[in-house]
């Protein structure tokens, strides 16, 4: 009886080891080793434990979602698989756009899927905003020919109406950069001039 005990009581330790494993290599702490190539980083904690506790807190609270903690760049930081989305609060045309991705350490979205471009559309239904946000996606080389901001062409098909590069007095230039547009269901795609101040979706990898 004693040593039938004694196999229960370390078969139980085991198992609570097993699970206490699990959670920290699964649970908050998983998300500090996948952080954002960006200069927009996050606290010092080495240097203060308050903000290291708030931050540890937060993560629980709110899983996958970051904040981006610089105050000049207001945006709601989403995580999924392996990169980060930012969905930028203030607007700015399509090429200062792009630059201040870049600036962050990557770049206008590419959409490669319809998964994406879900996980995208929900996200702005969830900040609710009824607005346009820039993509990766432009013509502006080729009228015509949809290259992502990597140079690939464009496969996919979430138009909400066919790009007409619509030119007018006030602009002479046509419609030759892409938004999401928070107004429609799924937030379909647009084609708009690239001179237009929208938010816009940032892309980052993590490091």
């Amino acid at each position: 009886m004693v040593v039938l005990l004694s196999v229960l009581l370390l078969l139980s330790l085991l198992a609570n080891a097993a699970l206490a494993y699990l959670y920290y290599s699964n649970g908050p702490e998983q998300l500090l080793s996948c952080e954002p190539v960006t200069h927009c980083s996050y606290p010092d904690f080495d240097d203060n434990a308050q903000i290291k506790q708030t931050f540890h807190k937060d993560m629980e609270n709110r899983s996958k979602v970051q904040q981006c903690p610089k105050k000049n760049f207001p945006a709601k930081w989403v995580q999924d698989k392996g990169r980060f989305y930012v969905f930028s609060n203030d607007t700015m045309d399509w090429d200062n756009s792009r630059e201040r991705c870049q600036d962050l350490g990557g770049d206008l979205v590419i959409i490669n899927s319809s998964e994406e471009q879900k996980l995208l559309a929900n996200q702005i239904r969830i900040i609710g905003a009824q607005t346009l946000y820039w993509i990766g996606l432009t013509d502006s080389r080729n009228e015509g020919v949809w290259l992502w901001v990597d140079d690939t062409k464009d496969h996919l098909r979430f138009w909400a109406m066919p790009p007409d590069d619509h030119k007018s007095a006030d602009n002479p230039l046509g419609e030759d950069c892409v938004v999401l547009n928070g107004r429609t269901t799924e937030s379909m795609w647009g084609d708009v001039f690239c001179l237009r101040k929208e938010r816009s979706i940032c892309e980052i990898p993590c490091s």
